[in-house]
């Protein structure tokens, strides 16, 4: 049996190497303990954008990394094959475009994006859903001393470790359960590309995949909500509603709206990262840390 897989990272490699500012290094900052970001340093993408065991789930009384190594890795293969050919091809000046089950699986691939953050899932203490999760079996179970299940469950009672690790199974669970609604949704959105022809760039966030709401809620049910994800420096994946196909497939955005999805990006984010040194000490507001070392 193959070793575990314990370091998980919520933003892929695959897509961070796009954001390279240096060698296997991007520009990073994070939110500290008062909610503001960090001075930016260089950090090695091994160490940045994942957190130890975050996908990690209980098969039994085991450990289990499948859905990291196979929901997770089949979605970050996807991208490693796609994402260098959507950069390149516009680069090139060509327009990437998708349709049927490619176009179905590049929404799907984006959604799920937008869902495997922790910035996505703060909200959830798993400790206390592991903790309703364990009194909800007990309560279910007969009072009968020598029902194991029952021991095992009063155990877990006192055990916080245990009460998070059923918490983060029930959590991870649901996050990659498939939605017949958001399905039926996502066929409502085109995929359509905002790229910078000028300096200005797109940073990459923790959220990864974002939703604007223009001026509505941004759930996927407002019309006119839209799904930003940018892919490189200079290019950004947008699903949007356009039944009369009245969007240009690409198109070249302006540094004003540029700066107004960075800051979205970095107020509803708690990591960003660049490979613009310039850039993100514009988006926090701080001088570049150039003596701290990578942790």
């Amino acid at each position: 049996m193959s070793k575990r897989s314990k370091n998980h990272h919520y933003v892929p490699k695959v897509l961070q190497r796009q954001f390279l500012a240096e060698g296997e290094q991007v520009w990073y900052s994070e939110r500290g303990e008062d909610g503001r970001y960090c001075a930016p340093y260089l950090k090695n993408i091994e160490k940045t954008f994942f957190i130890r065991n975050y996908y990690t789930v209980s098969d039994g009384n085991e450990l289990s990394d499948i859905v990291e190594r196979v929901f997770y890795g089949r979605i970050d293969n996807y991208l490693g094959q796609v994402i260098p050919q959507i950069t390149n091809f516009l680069i090139e000046g060509i327009v990437p475009t998708f349709e049927n089950e490619p176009l179905n699986a590049l929404r799907r691939v984006v959604i799920e994006m937008a869902k495997r953050t922790p910035d996505f899932t703060e909200k959830y203490d798993e400790e206390v859903i592991g903790l309703e999760v364990v009194s909800a079996t007990l309560a279910a179970l007969p009072d009968d001393p020598d029902n194991e299940e029952r021991q095992e469950m009063l155990a877990a009672l006192k055990d916080p470790a245990k009460l998070k690790a059923i918490g983060r199974t029930v959590r991870v669970r649901a996050t990659i359960d498939p939605s017949d609604k958001i399905d039926s949704v996502l066929k409502e959105f085109s995929v359509r590309w905002s790229v910078s022809s000028t300096r200005h760039s797109y940073i990459l966030s923790s959220r990864m995949a974002y939703r604007i709401g223009n001026g509505g809620s941004n759930g996927l049910s407002n019309p006119n909500s839209e799904v930003w994800m940018p892919v490189s420096p200079k290019a950004a994946l947008v699903l949007v509603r356009d039944p009369n196909n009245s969007i240009p497939l690409k198109s070249v955005d302006y540094p004003d709206h540029i700066r107004q999805v960075n800051e979205f990006a970095a107020r509803n984010s708690n990591q960003i990262a660049s490979h613009s040194r310039k850039l993100i000490e514009s988006i926090t507001g701080k001088k570049a840390d150039l003596g701290k070392s990578p942790p």
